[in-house]
């Protein structure tokens, strides 16, 4: 798959930008149910822990939408 978009333009970097922020707020979040350990303050449940991965999902279809035009790849928080 090719960029359709311009790297340099600056929606898509900032689709980068929020893309990688919410898959490291995944990580951490996951990390912290696994090791029940607190996250933002409380402990992590697994419909938080989903709420986030839905969050990333959107943000990767975002990135996409910017990036290719279209999403190329869906994904599924399950």
């Amino acid at each position: 798959m090719s960029e359709v978009n311009d790297p340099d333009d600056p929606l898509l970097v900032e689709a980068k930008t929020n893309f990688e922020r919410m898959r490291s707020r995944l990580n951490a979040a996951r990390i912290a149910y696994a090791r029940n350990l607190p996250f933002d303050g409380r402990k992590v449940t697994y419909d938080d822990l989903r709420r986030i991965a839905e969050e990333t999902i959107q943000a990767n279809y975002e990135l996409q939408r910017r990036r290719y035009g279209t999403v190329k790849l869906k994904l599924s928080a399950s």
